[in-house]
């Protein structure tokens, strides 16, 4: 390595890790399963799949049933959910305030921002299969154009929502 990389050993030494921390047999699978419907997925769009490993981790399939909480108002977890099938209801104060379907997410803001859920979300449908991870911003400086795209993805999602709540506001 030359002397005028910014890159120190130590840093690409945890950049690399992640390709190895793939031990986890769980964590492998859905990797492989999120990388085969990566396009289908709207927040992954044009992020290189290399990147995209190094960028998201806790990444797992969730099955949900009738009534169980996917998250709970308050909650400061820093999970993303995108629903691959099945339906959600979104409780705020516990009062009903919205449905979620499958091809959607959640909890974006929450990640993004570091706060609490605003909201509760609850199993609306028998079953329900979410994707559910989290981003990894340690890895900013080997994978800054994966994360611009993925935060880009999800203000668009964001700015739909709220598109979605002054349209209603306004209807009233």
């Amino acid at each position: 390595m030359s002397e005028t990389s910014s890159y120190i050993i130590e840093d690409v030494e945890k950049f690399l890790q992640i390709n190895r921390d793939a031990d986890n047999e769980e964590q492998s699978r859905s990797l492989k399963k999120l990388l085969s419907v990566q396009d289908k997925i709207s927040i992954f769009r044009g992020i290189d799949p290399d990147e995209l490993k190094a960028i998201v981790y806790n990444l797992k399939f969730v099955k949900f049933k009738f009534k169980d909480y996917v998250v709970e108002q308050n909650d400061t977890k820093e999970e993303i959910f995108f629903i691959i099938d099945g339906e959600c209801q979104v409780f705020h104060n516990k009062k009903k305030v919205g449905k979620l379907r499958a091809g959607e997410i959640f909890g974006e803001a929450g990640a993004i921002f570091k706060s609490q859920r605003n909201a509760s979300v609850v199993c609306a449908s028998e079953n329900a299969t979410l994707l559910s991870f989290c981003i990894d911003e340690n890895n900013m400086e080997f994978c800054a154009p994966a994360l611009a795209v993925l935060y880009k993805n999800l203000a668009s999602e964001i700015n739909a929502k709220l598109q979605e709540i002054n349209f209603e506001f306004i209807k009233k």
